[in-house]
């Protein structure tokens, strides 16, 4: 029974000490940082905007690759009123307060 009790005791502390199971997290690099802080900037300005689909994947890619401009917010802007099959006032209504929200 004691060399039961001993037996358990060492597997118990050698699972306790074993660095597999104690992994600490390091903190992200100033670049992983960065690029965390875009990707939530971009993601909450893609939301405010109601992208989806195809239109939210262009702006995506566009913010993420810095290349985001005019024209490429009237083209995603663009492409998610015809995917929302908008026509006439409210394809305006829509362009204008996409085009309008702040990047």
């Amino acid at each position: 029974m004691m060399l039961r009790f001993a037996s358990v005791v060492c597997v118990a502390a050698a699972i306790a000490s074993s660095p597999a199971l104690a992994q600490t997290t390091k903190p992200p690099t100033p670049a992983q940082a960065a690029q965390q802080q875009r990707m939530a900037s971009c993601n909450a300005d893609a939301s405010q905007r109601n992208l989806k689909g195809d239109a939210r994947q262009s702006y995506m890619t566009a913010c993420l690759g810095g290349k985001m401009n005019q024209n490429t917010l009237m083209k995603v802007c663009n492409g998610q009123a015809t995917q929302d099959k908008l026509t006439s006032d409210a394809r305006k209504t829509y362009l204008s307060t996409c085009l309008k929200k702040s990047s």
